[in-house]
């Protein structure tokens, strides 16, 4: 059975509704799931998140992930735990699982702090999962996609202060959670980086968004390339087999613009604190 943790947030709803049909249990990040954890649970998938993370308010030894390391350990269950791309340095070349590590905002250092404290409670029981920019309909969010649409919904229009030609490497939200769920079934431990392994630059994104919405522009502010990555997603396709190509992350953002439009005016949630590409 698996055990999922941290059922509302954006990833762990795709995760709770890919789960069905399987033997799992969902709670939500702070309900008594310590009590569950015996021989039945063939695996711990945290996606629980301390809202304190990105602040200077976050301490490692109170984020109640560390304290579900503990209790995995104690009982023998393996822990998947879902980071950040951002716990690597900046590179030109496509990142590897062993590329050097260097976060260069505060989100990233304690993703990494985080990564260590589990590494050093659970060992070969803990499978790391650095995630690319997982995207899906997240209106209210400020994430990349969440403020494309709200600003779309709003304003007929996206709004870059980036250049749409920085590369970036994007995955589906339904996707990500599809594999996600098959690595629980076999934790494979380590770390495991979990992306599409494509270089797609942001402007296709906005205007593949625009386009299902069926009107809109794309605006850019500052032409600056900033914070451009790729995953080298080589272990992940070894272990899954599978892959995804550029055709459907373009279907995934047309489906997002369609949606948009249905959804009609003054629909928007209100805004939510970001994941930070996680």
């Amino acid at each position: 059975m698996i055990l999922l943790v941290g059922r509302n947030g954006f990833i762990g709803r795709h995760l709770a509704a890919a789960l069905a049909g399987r033997p799992h249990r969902l709670l939500a990040h702070d309900d008594p799931w310590a009590e569950l954890l015996g021989p039945a649970v063939s695996c711990l998938l945290w996606c629980g998140r301390d809202p304190r993370l990105g602040t200077a308010d976050w301490r490692r030894e109170d984020d109640l992930e560390t304290v579900a390391a503990r209790a995995c350990a104690d009982r023998g269950v393996p822990l998947i735990s879902l980071s950040s791309r951002k716990v690597y340095a900046p590179a030109a070349a496509p990142l590897g699982e062993g590329s050097p590590l260097g976060p260069v905002d505060r989100y990233g250092e304690q993703k990494l702090a985080l990564e260590e404290a589990l590494e050093a409670i659970l060992g070969p029981l803990l499978t790391r999962l650095r995630l690319a920019n997982i995207f899906g309909w997240e209106p209210g969010r400020r994430s990349f996609a969440g403020r494309m649409l709200d600003r779309l919904a709003a304003k007929g229009e996206i709004l870059f202060d980036v250049s749409p030609f920085t590369p970036r490497d994007f995955l589906p939200v339904e996707v990500a959670a599809a594999w996600i769920l098959r690595l629980a079934e076999e934790p494979p431990g380590g770390v495991v980086n979990l992306g599409s392994g494509l270089a797609v630059p942001v402007g296709r994104m906005a205007l593949w968004l625009i386009a299902g919405f069926g009107a809109g522009r794309l605006l850019i502010t500052d032409p600056a390339e900033r914070d451009p990555f790729l995953l080298d997603t080589t272990r992940l396709r070894k272990l899954l087999g599978e892959t995804i190509g550029e055709p459907e992350i373009a279907a995934a953002c047309r489906g997002l613009g369609r949606r948009l439009a249905r959804s009609g005016p003054g629909t928007m949630p209100p805004a939510q604190p970001s994941r930070r590409g996680m």
